[in-house]
């Protein structure tokens, strides 16, 4: 009685989030038998659930807690959003993506610590033409290899994401702003609207042409969030000089509180402020 009212309750739901739950006591608890499947759910929130892999030393119940979430994302036939953050799943990337059937439109990998494997599995998913949000904030943490060239080649692999629209590159120890010049000029992101580079350790140089590059190539861009040493008047004053020679009158520039990102946006804009699960 039980299962068939959580089945109920959750046909009225497109969305599930299952933020902090061990999967290791999901697979207890669940409510599905293993036939079946949820044709409702378009969104999967599974930020923080134990997946983790710590240095090659895979925790006890790391197998089950997998298995069980293969066999629950198999069940999804309809899932375009989903939600891996704060999992450390070292080399499991590309067995997760591959069950997902369904191209997704919105990503979400944030402090995932991707290992060279996860990188080439992200690469090669049937999922990068169709991505329109993507968040890889601190995946290239150094845990796996050089956290630089990691970045570089992070950055190289997402030309593919030609139908992106919001991307999420916050503090990845990229140093140069090389790649992503490289990108934006070779309109791999017509679509782009939303840019963070944040806590990323560029010079204020680069953050600068950088500012030019997005704007001039990317015509669709209303919100970019970039690093600076120190928000101080005379790097606000030389990015707002970059946004008017773009001819961007429309977007505003803003030093946010903890001083070392500087904001880019439409202040009319509210769309790139909707939560992952609406």
């Amino acid at each position: 009685m039980i299962n068939v009212l959580c089945v109920l309750l959750l046909q009225s739901l497109s969305g599930l989030c299952l933020k902090g739950v061990d999967l290791g006591l999901a697979w207890v608890n669940w409510p599905f038998s293993r036939s079946w499947t949820c044709e409702w759910l378009t969104a999967l929130g599974l930020h923080d659930c134990s997946l983790d892999v710590f240095h090659n030393v895979r925790p006890r119940g790391h197998g089950r807690r997998l298995r069980w979430l293969i066999r629950l994302l198999a069940s999804l036939p309809n899932l375009i959003a989903l939600d891996l953050g704060d999992n450390y799943l070292a080399d499991n990337l590309g067995v997760i993506l591959n069950t997902v059937g369904r191209p997704l439109e919105r990503l979400r990998l944030a402090c995932c610590d991707f290992t060279d494997t996860d990188i080439d599995s992200l690469a090669s998913s049937r999922h990068m033409s169709s991505l329109r949000e993507l968040d890889t904030e601190n995946c290239t943490s150094g845990l796996h290899g050089d956290p630089q060239t990691m970045s570089r080649r992070l950055l190289r692999e997402l030309r593919q994401c030609s139908a992106l629209r919001s991307l999420n590159f916050t503090n990845n120890s990229l140093t140069d702003a090389c790649e992503l010049f490289a990108v934006l000029t070779s309109s791999s992101w017509p679509m782009l609207e939303s840019l963070d580079v944040s806590l990323n350790p560029m010079a204020f140089t680069e953050v600068t042409q950088l500012v030019s590059a997005a704007l001039v190539n990317c015509v669709h861009v209303s919100r970019l969030c970039l690093p600076v040493e120190s928000a101080d008047s005379s790097h606000i004053t030389a990015l707002t000089d970059a946004v008017a020679d773009a001819g961007r009158h429309d977007l505003v520039v803003k030093a946010l509180p903890d001083n070392q990102t500087v904001a880019i946006f439409d202040p009319s804009n509210t769309e790139l402020e909707t939560a992952f699960f609406q």
